[in-house]
């Protein structure tokens, strides 16, 4: 599968417009420090606002396309921070620092990380909403701190193993692992906050990054909807639900979405779990944690051993064919069923494997050589896969016990040991009658054989196979009808939901 190449930033208009508040508009500007062009460099914590010497926000004008700066969905520039970026010298706009990028374009400190390679935000957090202090009984002081003000705070950050309600997090190369990271919280009338000192907190909620990182809130937050927009699936597709210009939704998880030309994140709706916003057209309350199209689309699995993976019929018989693997490596799967072994007398637990394609290197006999791959169509120069081919690879199974959990979605067995045991009676008629009826819907479905989808709407095509000759075998056992509908079902959602490359 194609892979996003992935931003440090949350959003690259939602991070801009969650920290940039309009500034006054009086000209109150101070040089502090001038630097000769080309010696300085900062690099940013975000994607960051680019202001005017009075500190106004600034828009690209369209005349021009070889601006510096992109520019987020409302016209107005920002920097990446991903590059380092030249500055020369500082200037103090309404009372806060801001740095010179060059040609009157300026960006607020508290977007900045490092000032010539030191970090300068260590021991410190930055606000990205105005905030009151408060004593410890939870009193206003009746003073506040502005938006984007930087200030020190009070505690020791520690790391954890699992994620806090507020963390930031560091990724190593040594173990190529990120490790989470926390500033300990004082509970003050059931709100979280952080201690400057001196009987002075902040509402932790208020803060957007601490030492020079994004700071995370693992929980529910809100988004303004900046522009009319619908809603997405997680594989791109637009639903029917339309967000408003100012509506006000809750948020609750960034994902890093599938499409290789999509930069940023979308963000899933925590009331409606199975639908999307595309981070472009919300303006963010707090940062969110990321988790990868991948981890909340499939369910993965690997082998116990380096020994090559068995797949298995519906009655639980190898099939000759294995998977060729080893330890590390992960299996797609979308199902966790009992299967009746008749060999054996008993229910044993199995995966569904998830059809990959005809990836035929990826596929040995049980003597270990490989199998041997479909001849190509002279004309098309595509592989000519018979029916039964193709219904061998949708109904292929992995045993549980050969294998473990290794991400993804967590998978139920969707039926009992005892069940897969008594649907091995023989199917009457009367059991037909609702697959017969599913199945003729299932038929009023149309698709169209979009780049990408294919593989996806040929496994949907060979489940309705499947189901054909189930309601018109003689031998059709309970389990196999069950077993259909399944398939069918999950072959049409996955249309929808996942994402593949077309092998074609």
């Amino acid at each position: 599968m194609m892979k996003l190449i992935k931003k440090i930033g949350i959003s690259l208009t939602a991070t801009v417009l969650a920290l940039s508040p309009l500034l006054s508009t009086f000209n109150c500007t101070q040089v502090v420090q001038a630097a000769k062009k080309g010696e300085r460099k900062v690099t940013l914590i975000t994607n960051a606002p680019i202001f005017n010497k009075f500190g106004h926000k600034i828009k690209n004008n369209p005349k021009y396309a070889n601006t510096a700066f992109d520019s987020d969905i409302s016209g107005y520039r920002y920097a990446d921070n991903e590059t380092a970026l030249p500055y020369y010298g500082s200037r103090e706009i309404n009372g806060q620092k801001y740095y010179h990028l060059g040609k009157g374009n300026y960006v607020n400190n508290a977007y900045v990380k490092n000032v010539n390679g030191k970090n300068t935000k260590i021991g410190k957090l930055v606000l990205n909403h105005k905030s009151l202090i408060y004593t410890k009984s939870g009193k206003s002081q009746k003073r506040s701190l502005a938006t984007n003000s930087v200030v020190k705070y009070q505690g020791k950050v520690k790391e954890s193993k699992t994620k806090p309600t507020f963390y930031y997090s560091k990724y190593f190369k040594s173990d190529n692992k990120k490790h989470f990271y926390y500033l300990p919280t004082v509970t003050i009338k059931n709100k979280k906050y952080f201690s400057l000192g001196k009987n002075r907190y902040i509402l932790a909620n208020n803060v957007g990054s601490i030492d020079g990182y994004v700071l995370i809130y693992n929980g529910v937050t809100y988004a303004t909807v900046l522009q009319k927009t619908n809603t997405q699936t997680i594989s791109n597709n637009r639903t029917k639900h339309t967000l408003n210009k100012g509506q006000r939704i809750k948020v609750d998880l960034a994902v890093i979405p599938w499409a290789e030309d999509f930069e940023g994140y979308i963000y899933r709706l925590h009331d409606c779990p199975d639908e999307y916003v595309d981070g472009s057209f919300i303006k963010l309350r707090n940062y969110l944690p990321e988790v990868d199209y991948d981890d909340l689309a499939y369910s993965f699995v690997k082998p116990k051993s380096t020994e090559n993976t068995k797949l298995y019929d519906f009655s639980g018989v190898p099939t000759g064919i294995n998977l060729k693997t080893s330890q590390q490596s992960n299996i797609k799967v979308d199902g966790l069923i009992y299967l009746w072994v008749p060999s054996e007398k008993k229910a044993e637990l199995f995966y569904h494997f998830l059809n990959p394609g005809p990836y035929y290197e990826n596929y040995v006999n049980d003597d270990g050589t490989k199998i041997k791959q479909p001849p190509l169509d002279p004309k098309t120069n595509k592989l000519l896969i018979t029916t039964e081919q193709k219904l061998v690879a949708v109904k292929s199974f992995i045993k549980a016990s050969d294998v473990e959990f290794s991400g993804g979605v967590k998978l139920k067995p969707i039926n009992t040991p005892e069940e897969a045991e008594h649907d091995q009676q023989v199917a009457t008629t009367a059991d037909k009658e609702a697959l017969q009826k599913l199945f003729e819907k299932e038929k009023e479905y149309g698709f169209d054989y979009d780049y990408g989808r294919k593989l996806l709407l040929e496994n949907y095509d060979t489940a309705l196979i499947n189901e054909s000759n189930v309601l018109t075998s003689s031998k059709a056992t309970i389990a196999e009808l069950k077993l259909a509908a399944w398939l069918v079902e999950t072959t049409r959602k996955q249309i929808t939901t996942l994402d593949f490359e077309d092998w074609s």
